[in-house]
């Protein structure tokens, strides 16, 4: 039986992952440790998309996976953006802001009735404090870095990801459980853009653990 195209997107979004794994092996001794928490982040994802796929493929509810991957996921982009910020201040506050987001989550999920419905709060929270962090890597490059060519920066192209990825799946999340009821088929295309956008999301970062950084 032929796939449909979002069953098709859906299968592809693994295909960066495990390039962006792969590359984060093969130079992780040669990276800086922003990028090493990029890799590792790579590294924690892959395993989670896989049996998420799986229970999909086997028509199993696998939206308790998105807690743990959104947290596991904001603690280690703190890490990157940490390290790539190189600011006290951000780094004495995104223990807080990670371990804030974690308490959350967590509450939110044991107090749902049941995990067959996506958690649109800790979808947008995440959204919100990622895309935060973004802004302010972007302020850095423009009022404190001195980069002739910001598209040889690694870091640049994590950013960059990130800001699509995040500003259309907040849309998304804002609107998934309505999405659920409205319409099966707008369901359908509106998860196959969300595809499409997590495809060029782990494609930049595929991009910047393969480029060297300018020194």
């Amino acid at each position: 039986m032929p796939f449909t195209l979002q069953q098709l997107l859906m299968r592809l979004t693994l295909v960066p992952v495990l390039v962006a794994g792969i590359m984060g092996v093969v130079r992780f001794r040669h990276l800086p440790p922003s990028l090493r928490y990029l890799a590792r982040l790579e590294w924690f994802v892959l395993p989670i998309e896989i049996l998420g796929l799986v229970l999909l493929t086997l028509h199993r509810n696998n939206l308790f996976l998105m807690p743990i991957y959104m947290v596991g996921e904001t603690f280690l982009l703190g890490l990157v953006y940490r390290h790539a910020l190189q600011s006290r201040p951000f780094a004495r506050l995104v223990p807080w802001v990670v371990g804030g987001f974690t308490l959350y989550a967590l509450a939110d999920t044991l107090w749902a009735e049941n995990l067959t419905r996506f958690r649109p709060g800790q979808q947008v929270l995440q959204a919100v404090l990622v895309l935060g962090f973004v802004g302010l890597y972007f302020r850095k490059l423009l009022n404190e870095l001195r980069v002739l060519h910001p598209t040889r920066e690694p870091m640049f192209w994590v950013s960059t990801g990130l800001f699509i990825y995040f500003l259309g799946y907040l849309q998304i999340a804002l609107f998934s459980n309505y999405l659920l009821q409205y319409s099966q088929q707008l369901n359908h295309n509106i998860w196959a853009v969300h595809s499409l956008l997590y495809l060029v999301l782990h494609g930049c970062f595929s991009y910047a653990l393969w480029l060297r950084p300018r020194k």
